[in-house]
């Protein structure tokens, strides 16, 4: 069953593809065999996101992405996880130049990222941001060839 799906943009920074997120989310949850039960994807710019980042994280300047599990552990007649992702399109535009692919591209990385993270994923320590940075770029990068295994 795929997850209800909720993707909103609060910035004039790009155009945002909210199908290919959708099919994203859907792809990673598969391919992780992680049931999704609610993901809110919601796109900002940096203004926001370093608002959001002081306000819930306590951390200065923006970031890529900002993830929350918000799955109530005691519901069990709603299986799987509920998921909020904030995701700034600004730094997007930014970092897909620096990096010379796309900015749709570098949005649905850090969609991946923040999706990851609920999932269990950790880039604490280095060798943890290792595996986890490995992890996301296999998955967009199989997403993006259209393989759906």
């Amino acid at each position: 069953m795929a997850a209800e799906l909720y993707i909103a943009s609060r910035t004039q920074a790009m155009r945002v593809p909210r199908k290919r997120i959708g099919e994203l989310v859907n792809f990673i949850a598969r391919r992780e065999r992680t049931a999704l039960h609610d993901v809110d994807v919601t796109v900002v710019d940096s203004r926001e996101m370093t608002r959001l980042n002081r306000t819930y994280l306590q951390h200065a300047g923006t970031t890529d992405v900002i993830s929350f599990d918000l799955t109530d552990r005691r519901a069990e007649l709603t299986p799987g996880l509920t998921v909020q992702l904030i995701v700034n399109a600004q730094l997007a535009v930014k970092e897909a130049s620096r990096r010379s692919h796309g900015p749709q591209r570098e949005l649905l990385l850090y969609v991946a990222h923040g999706l990851l993270h609920a999932m269990g994923y950790d880039d604490q320590t280095p060798a943890d941001a290792k595996t986890m940075s490995a992890r996301q770029e296999q998955l967009l990068d199989a997403f993006l060839a259209g393989r759906r295994t």
